[in-house]
This record gives C-alpha cells, sequence and structure tokens, in this order.
C-alpha cells in the first residue's frame, strides 16, 4: 500500500517545489500590485533621495575667488599645458587621454579604469615618486596660493594637481577619488565654462546614458568647489556628456595619504622610444567649431568606428568572393569545352579553371 487515498496528495508530494513555487509567485505577485496601487512607496522613495540630497550638500562647499581676469590668465596657462602635451614634452605617465577628455597628472599619479589588472575600489595605486612631472610653478603662484590665503587650505597641503581638459560631449563616469590615496577634502577649480558636477547617477553604454542624479550641483566658471564627509565617501559623483556644453577644464588639487599603496617600478611598462612616445602622444583634438546639440547625442568612440569598418570591410569581401566563383560558374557553363585540352593533344588532359582580370 503506498497511503495515498487520493492521487492530487500523491502528485503534490511528488513535486512539493510546485507548491513552493506558487506561494512564492503569489506572494512576488501580490507585493508587485501593492506596489502598483499604492503611492506611499514613491513618497517614501523620495524622501529617501530628499534626505540623501541633504547628506551630500552637509559634505560641499562653494567659493567664488577666481575673477574673469584671473580666469583668462590661468586658462591661458592651461592651454600652454595641452600644447606641450600634444609635443609629447612630459613624462610618460603625466598624460592620459579619452575620447573627448584629457586628464594630465603633476605631482602624484596613479592608476585606475582600465590601467588595473585587477578592477574595482581599492586597486588604485600611486606610481613610483617621479613617474609624472612636478606641479608647474603657475599652478602654485596662480591658484594654490591663492586658496591658502582665502583660508580654503592650509599651507603645504596640496601635493597633487590633476588637470582635466574636456571638449563638448566630455564625460567622467561615476566614482570617488580614491579613499585610501588621497586624504580629504578635496578641492576642484573650473575653467574655460559653466558646468555641473552631478552626484549618485549610474552610466550606462553603447549608447551612453545616466540616469538622474542624487544632487545636481552647478559650477560656475572661477568657482572653487571643496568636498568632504559624505560628498567625497559615500556617493559618486561624474561629469555627465549633457553638461559639458562646451570646453571645459578644471583643477583638481588634493593630498595623497602618506600610507598609499604604490607601484614598484619593476611592475611598469618598459620605457617607450621618444618617436613611439610622440605618437601615443598625438593631439585628438578638434578646432571645429562645436555643435551645441552634440553633447545629447549618443557618441560613437574610435573602438566603435574601427568595428563597424572592419565588419564592412568583411562584407564586401565575401560578397567579391562570391561574385567571382558566380562568375567562374556562369563561363564553365557557357563554354563547356574550354573545361579541358583538345582530345588529338597528346599532352594529358587538365582542367582550366577560368579566372576574372
Amino acid at each position: 500500500m503506498s497511503g495515498f487515498t487520493d492521487l492530487r496528495d500523491k502528485l503534490k508530494s511528488m513535486t512539493p517545489h510546485r507548491d513552493n513555487y506558487k506561494k512564492v509567485f503569489e506572494q512576488n505577485n501580490g507585493e508587485k500590485r501593492k506596489h502598483r496601487e499604492s503611492d506611499d512607496d514613491e513618497s517614501e522613495y523620495e524622501e529617501r533621495r530628499d534626505a540623501e540630497a541633504r547628506k551630500v550638500k552637509s559634505g560641499i562647499k562653494q567659493a567664488s575667488i577666481f575673477t574673469p581676469e584671473d580666469c583668462a590668465h590661468i586658462e591661458a596657462k592651461i592651454d600652454e599645458v595641452v600644447a606641450k602635451g600634444d609635443k609629447g614634452l612630459y613624462r610618460e605617465h603625466t598624460v592620459d587621454r579619452a575620447p573627448l577628455r584629457n586628464k594630465y597628472f603633476f605631482g602624484e599619479g596613479y592608476t585606475y579604469g582600465s590601467q588595473l589588472e585587477k578592477r574595482g575600489p581599492g586597486q588604485e595605486r600611486l606610481y613610483s615618486k617621479g613617474e609624472v612631472d612636478d606641479i608647474p610653478d603657475w599652478v602654485h603662484e596662480l591658484v594654490i596660493d591663492r586658496l591658502v590665503a582665502h583660508g580654503v587650505i592650509p599651507e603645504g597641503f596640496v601635493n597633487s594637481a590633476v588637470i582635466n581638459d574636456y571638449q563638448p560631449g566630455g564625460c567622467i563616469v561615476s566614482h570617488v577619488d580614491p579613499i585610501h590615496i588621497f586624504e580629504r577634502p578635496i578641492v576642484s577649480v573650473s575653467f574655460f565654462s559653466d558646468s555641473a558636477l552631478c552626484f549618485g547617477c549610474k552610466f550606462n553604454f553603447k549608447p551612453i546614458r545616466v540616469t538622474e542624479p542624487v544632487l545636481h550641483l552647478p559650477v560656475r566658471r572661477g568657482s572653487v568647489t571643496i568636498l568632504s564627509g559624505y560628498a567625497a565617501d559615500d556617493i559618486t559623483h561624474c561629469i555627465r556628456p549633457q553638461d559639458i556644453k562646451e570646453r571645459r577644464a578644471v583643477i583638481i588639487l588634493r593630498k595623497t595619504r602618506e600610507d598609499a599603496p604604490r607601484l614598484d617600478s619593476d611592475s611598469l611598462s618598459p620605457p617607450l622610444q621618444s618617436s613611439e612616445k610622440r605618437h601615443i602622444l598625438k593631439a585628438k583634438r578638434s578646432h571645429r567649431k562645436a555643435d551645441p546639440d552634440a553633447a545629447h547625442r549618443p557618441r560613437v568612440l574610435e573602438m566603435d568606428k574601427e568595428l563597424q569598418r572592419r565588419s564592412i570591410s568583411s562584407r564586401q569581401r565575401r560578397h567579391s568572393d562570391n561574385g567571382s566563383e558566380n562568375s567562374w560558374r556562369r563561363v564553365e557553363e557557357r563554354e563547356p569545352s574550354s573545361r579541358y585540352t583538345h582530345p588529338h593533344d597528346h599532352t594529358p588532359s587538365r582542367r582550366v579553371k577560368m579566372r576574372r582580370h
């Protein structure tokens, strides 16, 4: 005797997971229905975002220190840095190029993003001493000394200066400045045009898309932005493509931690020949007038263009090969006798393929 008086009980005992699945499905479906029918969840979500935005604001300070005349003087110096980089006159790790964005490291440089063998927060490493150029004198005189005089940073705080030069539509993805590399605060000064710094965004690519930020912070030309606390450590910040409508540059001033990890000089790639270095550092800048709507269009990167060119070239080769083969077959059908030598010849018969010239 099996002990079952009802076949349904037997089937149920053989497939207990179906009841569990049904319960889970009904529970999840009920939760979704409840979520759709209730406005409380939406209001709670907005309250959480507002609370987080307030936390972000608590870690942000801004000041207007540099006049338009000051900005013009500093911007001319930035142009000199760009020109020097275009000529390949800096050390190998001073200049880092990306589509529509170039970085210039001074004082201290570090590995990040695709440069890392192991990706992820905490994997960044400072380069060995001397791998990047020293901070230019004009950065000390025109920028750092002014900030010290206004009480923004203490004397001797800055040992790392980075210049980010953005073209219209350029961006920098969401990130937190490595906590194990840099002390706080993080100080930045904006030049050339107004823009915005966004917090709590997520990036998607091909085409590039960015979610709504928790906080959208306008940054004006000549303004100083200081990040610390929650804004620096507990939420990501980024520059969105749609917020760079004109050329924009920012000078980021930081202090590295004394215990920040460094790369060994042996782990660095072998030095390049000067000609190779100049080739790599060749300018990727366009002197065409910027399209004001370019920042809102999907960007096609050089790697995508190359893949597209390879795909088109491959299709053309296949089409050409097929055309040659079909032509040869048509010739065979029209002139079957041409495939062999004359029957009265004493040489062995052989096939002769008709080729196009």
